[in-house]
């Protein structure tokens, strides 16, 4: 069992970069680092995959449940390029696929 859903990148803080990742009944834990995604014909970075664990309560003392949710976000200049207000903007409205699933 998984799902698929596109979502925006809400940001938790104003001049922050960080998404705001809580919800209801819990929150979700960025674990690891980002991976790359790379063409097999151009062998270019064209994503990002991050790993999160869904843990249920309220930081830091949340607990640890067995839901996994990969995200995946394109890699453009549009990412990269957040000197300008104009552009953190638009580094805001990113847009990113989900992937949820039950660990076994």
């Amino acid at each position: 069992q998984e799902r698929y859903f596109f979502s925006t990148r809400e940001v938790k803080y104003p001049n922050g970069n960080r998404s705001n990742r809580a919800t209801g009944s819990g929150y979700w834990k960025a674990t690891g680092l980002d991976k790359q995604i790379v063409s097999p014909r151009s062998h270019l970075v064209v994503g990002m995959k991050k790993t999160l664990v869904f843990y249920r309560g309220k930081p830091p003392k949340g607990c640890r449940t067995n839901w996994i949710m990969h995200e995946y976000r394109l890699v453009t200049a549009q990412n990269t390029a957040t000197t300008t207000p104009q552009a953190k903007n638009l580094a805001q409205e990113n847009w990113v696929l989900c992937r949820i699933f039950l660990k076994r």
